[in-house]
């Protein structure tokens, strides 16, 4: 009931910003370059292919600077899938897409609900439950449609460890072909199936019947489906490389490290107090976070120490598999991009342990100094994961639908400078862009909207601090910032990451224009010079400019003018 309430705040959520590229793939719309997505594979956006790459560079669906090798596709056939059965049913009415995901959430959170009760005492698993339902970060999965591939996977993945659980607990054969099925429709829905693993194996170290070799024996059809798993994921070419937002540990096992020191302290943060762990998304934030991260660690760690010895064995022993498994998935889930998102997972451990927290701290209350240090500790944890979750449940979606009107708005204001009777004989030129996400989804939502294409979309920065803008010759121009760099933001990084820096002297051909590098320092790009392949002034290039929330013409101006300087302010 908690869950269908809560969830149901996000049916009017809106469509988010790769929702449009999905919502094109399947409204079938003629394509600017043709796209890597396709109906039943639309979460492959970037293949790693240089060829294909340097193509959606010159159309703009990739900025000038992106890294040829950068890859973005994860196998996601079923949750691909999920999305035709919704544009069969509701074509572009997000209401229904909406109550769609409702519906796996609420699925989600029962059978959580069902393992809970598998290894706890059922007020246990019963309040275990209610905290997983009301989880403040749950919002952020449920209220952004293509996100659903998350809840879809955790939900097989959750219903595949109950399965290994009566397979290993009570022998039943049927209940292992069960859990493999099940494990392997969260693989095929997606890699959130794999965040869960910590927890089946930390199940069989802390609690699974058997000796050592029996341990290793019950995980061993899991590993073989593993196996097969990884071989035909890398054989068909999913994976990620060249971008800051997806990081392989396998692939990149330094870049993860690296990242994991700054995202997994955050997402500790969010697990523990709550804390809007997609603030770290903005590098100033992370120090702030990676204290709070700790203090949140340390917090928690005296509630269990405090409640320890009010617990059984066996609870004991459930709560060690289980917040093992919530701090290993934690890095794994921080492997994506950072934020509440990354938390649906961990989340399953912290509900067991806080749940246990809460009921061993009412129980044992007024008993002694360190009871009532823990009551009052649980009181605080209470405050924040019940109290406080509608707000944050309501501040979530709240974000989601300003997003969604914000986007809708950018649109109105590209239909106000552009002329479409002429977009199909241009290339339009956009000197800079109020926020990365405006810079890299304009164009995306004005291609799935069947609106009229132009030859070319390119946005020249992402970078939202004032820019000059220098004539430097009949048809070529140079960008500058005075203070600020180019390709510090998370925005830009998801097309070139920090391991891929630019060098003075670097070039970029986009068929039409070519973008060389001028002045860089140690923080980045300062400079850009671009030379497109006809005069400024000629009718074939539609520029322009970000300015008092609009979007404006933008003259050239005469050679040997006195810099311009374009400042794209905020845009709301």
């Amino acid at each position: 009931m908690a869950a269908a309430l809560l969830g149901a705040m996000t049916l009017h959520a809106g469509f988010m910003f790769d929702d449009y590229v999905w919502l094109g793939i399947w409204d079938r719309v003629p394509q600017p370059a043709p796209l890597a997505n396709t109906p039943f594979d639309v979460y492959r956006t970037a293949t790693g292919v240089a060829e294909h790459t340097h193509r959606m560079s010159e159309s703009g669906i990739f900025p000038w600077w992106v890294e040829p090798t950068v890859k973005l596709a994860f196998f996601r056939p079923l949750s691909s899938a999920l999305f035709g059965l919704d544009h069969a049913l509701f074509g572009r009415d997000s209401v229904g897409y909406h109550a769609h995901s409702l519906l796996w959430y609420v699925g989600l959170v029962m059978l959580a609900g069902l393992l809970f009760r598998r290894v706890l005492p059922a007020a246990v698993a019963a309040l275990a439950m209610f905290l997983f339902a009301i989880n403040g970060s749950h919002a952020a999965v449920l209220g952004w449609l293509s996100y659903r591939a998350l809840m879809v996977s955790t939900l097989f993945g959750v219903l595949g460890f109950w399965l290994h659980l009566e397979w290993r607990e009570r022998q039943r054969k049927g209940a292992l072909v069960g859990s493999l099925v099940a494990f392997a429709l969260g693989l095929a829905s997606a890699e959130t199936m794999l965040i869960l693993i910590p927890y089946v194996i930390a199940y069989e170290a802390f609690a699974g019947p058997g000796k050592a070799a029996d341990k290793l024996k019950g995980l061993l059809p899991l590993g073989v489906l593993l196996a097969g798993y990884f071989a035909l994921y890398k054989s068909l070419g999913y994976g990620a490389a060249g971008q800051d937002t997806h990081v392989d540990p396998l692939g990149a096992p330094g870049a993860w490290v690296s990242a994991m020191i700054s995202r997994v302290p955050a997402a500790i943060a969010g697990l523990t107090l709550s804390a809007p762990s997609d603030y770290i998304m903005d590098a100033s934030y992370v120090p702030v976070f990676t204290l709070i991260g700790a203090a949140g660690l340390a917090f928690f760690a005296l509630l269990v120490w405090g409640v320890w010895p009010r617990l059984e064995g066996d609870e004991r022993r459930t709560l060690k598999w289980m917040l093992t498994g919530s701090f290993v998935a934690t890095f794994l889930a921080s492997s994506a991009l950072a934020g509440t998102r990354t938390l649906l997972v961990p989340s399953l451990g912290l509900a067991v342990g806080l749940a246990m927290v809460l009921r061993a701290a009412w129980r044992g209350r007024a008993r002694s100094f360190r009871a009532g240090a823990v009551l009052a500790g649980a009181a605080v944890m209470f405050l924040l994961h019940v109290v406080a979750a509608p707000y944050v449940w309501w501040q979530t979606v709240n974000v989601y639908t300003q997003m969604d009107a914000m986007m809708n708005r950018a649109q109105a204001r590209y239909g106000e400078a552009l002329d479409v009777k002429a977009l199909p004989n241009q290339r339009v030129v956009v000197l800079n862009a109020p926020s990365g996400v405006i810079g890299i989804y304009s164009s995306v939502q004005w291609w799935s909207l069947g609106k009229t294409l132009p030859k070319a979309w390119w946005v020249l920065s992402y970078a939202m601090e004032p820019q000059q803008v220098t004539r430097t010759g009949p048809n070529s121009l140079e960008l500058s910032l005075p203070k600020g760099h180019l390709l510090t933001t998370i925005e830009e990084r998801v097309y070139r990451g920090s391991r891929y820096p630019l060098a003075v002297g670097d070039t970029f051909d986009v068929k039409g224009m070519k973008v060389r590098v001028e002045d860089v320092d140690a923080e980045g790009p300062k400079r850009v010079s671009f030379t497109f392949d006809v005069p400024l002034e000629d009718p074939s290039l539609k520029f322009v400019e970000w300015k008092n929330k609009k979007v404006l013409p933008w003259t050239p101006p005469a050679l040997n003018a006195a810099p311009v300087v374009v400042d794209a302010h905020t845009f709301q």
